[in-house]
């Protein structure tokens, strides 16, 4: 019996020593035989980052990651019946913030605070403010930010710089070509480059690239031509409701007037741009069919990384253009300015990921989600061509190496880190709405839009139909309930 204590005792002390001694891959996997449906968009935008960082997490973990997709036209119709059906389908979803107030006003999400707060490596403060009020859902928060999201003005520096165009330009408008300062600007330059070789290279080159694909965010690049010509600065609601009455704003003149200038750049882009969406935007800019173009952090990032650009190193992005008159819905009037009112948009707010309420195991759903919103892979990500996640971290603008490791030369580099800080700290940047019902009132002022940009109707007609389907959801969803949520997004009391 001695010998056997004996032998057990040396036996014990060896397979100690290699517990010890055993690497941390060697570790037991915390969540061997987990799989999580992770539910987005098609790629490669916004699934990409998930296909980039599966392969890290699943060898992290022992964790398997199945990614289901859909267009984006599909995506919160989608998300939402398989929340109100409690199928259970997806463990976790990557959203649209602006579909907060419905997701997380009906707990199809769980509440990922005390998760956050006991984080210490996902470095929330690193987060700016903006975007984490973009998961904040009455005091609590309920997903991690992994994209920052404004709109840009994005021009061709070579175009606008040449002094034999300057020269023609302000011989016919009367002005100096410059970056656009104005909408009025904008559509000026969109025309005098539009339809012509003014590269050089032997084939015809277009105005301005815009996004007016009903589903193809058509919503948010109108919204952000129209927000400097209706919001004044300081002036709350001035966007989508008064938030005294819950009428819609949408038809009002301010709105009017800026759907007649948006829907007459659709004869200044190349042929079939009624159907562009945002990615098509993208495309086109790095194969150098635009002067202007108008869209999210993307454009930057695909113009100056992707290796079939041709635009790399000719791109300048800036603050959304301003309007030289504003209109007050308060005062019913229009002013006209000294300088121009600028309002950049903080269009779509940025995507989401959240952890569904039905999640089989939500430390696992967590942990993928933290994977990544962590400052490390998210650098990759907003730095990487195609992946849809744009800056949302103070970290992502202080490191320039990664930016210039993936492509980005300046000056263009400096032009868009600037034109995004500027817009984000503007003192007039317009968010973009976040409450329920969000996505029947865009799809229902983007089928008008449609209607607008194929000629179908005029722009008063088209919001007038817009703004009484407003109102019938508006009254669908209870008044007084939609009137206290706007308020209270609003910061009104």
């Amino acid at each position: 019996m001695g010998r056997i204590q004996k032998y057990a005792r040396i036996i014990g002390g060896l397979l100690l020593t290699v517990a010890l001694l055993m690497p941390a891959w060697a570790a037991p996997a915390r969540f061997a035989g987990v799989t999580l449906t992770v539910f987005t968009q098609n790629p490669p935008y916004i699934a990409k980052p998930v296909q980039m960082f599966a392969p890290k997490w699943e060898a992290a973990t022992g964790g398997k990651i199945r990614l289901v997709t859909a267009p984006f036209g599909e995506l919160y119709t989608k998300m939402m019946s398989a929340f109100a059906l409690g199928t259970g389908v997806y463990d976790v979803v990557i959203f649209a913030s602006a579909w907060l107030g419905d997701f997380a006003g009906n707990r199809y999400l769980l509440d990922l605070s005390d998760r956050i707060k006991a984080d210490a490596g996902l470095k929330w403060d690193d987060i700016l403010p903006t975007y984490q009020q973009t998961v904040n859902w009455g005091g609590r928060l309920y997903g991690l930010p992994v994209d920052g999201d404004v709109h840009l003005a994005y021009y061709r520096r070579d175009a606008i710089e040449n002094p034999k165009y300057r020269a023609d330009f302000k011989k016919k408008y009367g002005y100096d070509l410059r970056p656009p300062q104005t909408w009025k600007d904008y559509r000026d330059i969109a025309e005098f480059f539009n339809g012509w070789d003014w590269v050089g290279d032997g084939r015809t080159h277009y105005g301005v690239l815009e996004a007016f694909k009903r589903g193809g965010q058509a919503f948010w690049f109108f919204m952000s031509h129209a927000a400097a010509y209706v919001c004044p600065p300081g002036l709350k609601g001035c966007l989508f409701f008064d938030p005294e009455t819950m009428v819609p704003q949408i038809n009002n003149p301010g709105f009017v007037r800026a759907l007649e200038d948006w829907v007459a750049l659709v004869k200044l882009g190349p042929p079939g741009m009624i159907n562009f969406d945002s990615g098509d935007v993208r495309s086109q800019f790095a194969a150098g069919a635009g002067a202007l173009a108008k869209d999210w952090g993307d454009t930057g990032i695909v113009g100056s990384t992707d290796i079939k650009s041709v635009v790399k190193g000719k791109i300048g992005t800036m603050v959304l253009p301003g309007s030289s008159e504003v209109y007050d819905y308060k005062t019913k009037q229009w002013k006209k300015l000294d300088r121009p009112n600028v309002a950049p948009y903080l269009a779509f707010g940025g995507w989401v990921c959240g952890v569904a309420a039905t999640a089989r195991n939500p430390a696992a759903g967590y942990d993928f989600c933290r994977t990544l919103a962590e400052p490390a892979n998210s650098y990759v990500a907003v730095t990487t061509s195609e992946t849809g996640f744009n800056p949302f971290r103070f970290s992502h603008f202080r490191d320039l190496s990664g930016w210039k490791q993936f492509g980005f030369v300046e000056p263009d580099l400096s032009s868009y880190l600037k034109a995004i800080e500027r817009s984000l700290s503007h003192p007039n940047a317009q968010l973009d709405l976040k409450m329920p019902g969000q996505a029947r009132y865009l799809d229902a002022l983007e089928t008008q839009l449609a209607r607008a940009a194929a000629g179908q109707v005029s722009a008063q007609s088209a919001l007038d139909a817009a703004a009484a389907q407003w109102e019938r959801i508006t009254n669908d969803l209870g008044r007084e309930r939609q009137k206290a949520l706007y308020r209270d997004w609003l910061g009104l009391k």
